[in-house]
């Protein structure tokens, strides 16, 4: 069990890891902690991390820097809130593929700006596309345009309304 030295209470990650043997994981209780942190705020400093857990700033930047060496952390972002600054459509669409196109179609829908993830998924459809337009026009121009590549059979595109609990890293 991943424990935190504050008074809130348990991390989504500690939640997500809990009952996992950490000592068959790259990472140990104190990597858990420092990425909680980094999660919540990737700009606290070393300096604050390592007071709220307890331990040594050099502790910690060694830490960060070995999970980057590893490739657990993949680099730091910013999240924005597209909707104060436009009106952001976000769609998932979701495709079905010629199984023989599905390499072409893949390369030709990934290249484009506004897809946010390109996923291979089971079930009905083949690939699940997420993404978001500063308007309903760029959404339009997408399916027009990208989804009317040869390999595509069918498309069926959801637009979310609200988000009641949203991925921050997309904006809404």
């Amino acid at each position: 069990m991943v424990k935190r030295k504050s008074s809130r209470e348990k991390s989504e990650l500690a939640r997500r890891w809990e009952g996992l043997d950490l000592d068959l994981l790259p990472i140990d209780s104190l990597d858990v902690n420092i990425l909680d942190i980094l999660r919540e705020n990737s700009r606290t400093s070393n300096a604050v991390i390592a007071r709220m857990l307890g331990t040594s700033e050099a502790t910690i930047r060694r830490r960060i820097k070995n999970m980057m060496d590893k490739g657990i952390i993949v680099g730091f972002s910013t999240y924005i809130n597209y909707s104060l600054i436009e009106n952001p459509v976000k769609a998932y669409i979701h495709i079905k593929v010629r199984t023989e196109k599905m390499e072409s179609v893949v390369d030709k829908i990934k290249s484009h700006d506004m897809l946010l993830a390109l996923y291979r998924v089971a079930g009905e459809y083949d690939i699940l596309c997420v993404t978001m337009f500063s308007s309903m026009n760029g959404l339009h121009e997408f399916i027009d345009y990208f989804l009317g590549i040869d390999g595509i059979i069918e498309t069926n595109t959801q637009i979310v309304m609200k988000a009641h609990k949203g991925v921050p890293w997309t904006g809404i």
